[in-house]
């Protein structure tokens, strides 16, 4: 009875020899032996494909969008895509600011129309300026 409770704490038995690992076919990547120490030849492995150079560097959507980009306005464009951001986010909001700063409907509805309207007025007089 003490034989078969103490069986499990036993030495292990000895491992079988292991079977060489066959070479890999022409053009793939060499089998991993888990057990194997040292160093990794880099050499045993073939050039990545072309399609990997396409995941690791720049994707043909981003190249396409962004190639075109001004580099040199591009600090501009990131300032004012975050502030455009903001402000269309926080905007809606606005009424219920105004609401809460103890305005009536029709006096918050007269400050979140304003903007729109004078916008609207004002875009042809600020566009021929900028195109002279």
């Amino acid at each position: 009875m003490q034989d078969a409770h103490y069986a499990a704490y036993a030495e292990p038995a000895e491992e079988p020899p292991r079977q060489p690992l066959r070479p890999a076919p022409a053009g793939a990547r060499p089998f991993v032996d888990v057990d194997a120490s040292g160093a990794v030849d880099p050499n045993a492995y073939p050039e990545p494909k072309e399609s990997t150079h396409k995941v690791r560097g720049r994707s043909d959507v981003l190249h396409m969008l962004f190639d075109t980009a001004n580099q040199d306005l591009v600090i501009s464009k990131a300032f004012y895509f975050c502030f455009y951001s903001a402000f269309g986010s926080l905007f809606p909001l606005m009424a219920v600011y105004f609401k809460q700063m103890g305005m009536n409907a029709g006096q918050c509805g007269i400050l979140i129309g304003v903007r729109p309207i004078v916008e609207f007025l004002s875009t042809p007089f600020w566009a021929g300026l900028a195109e002279r």
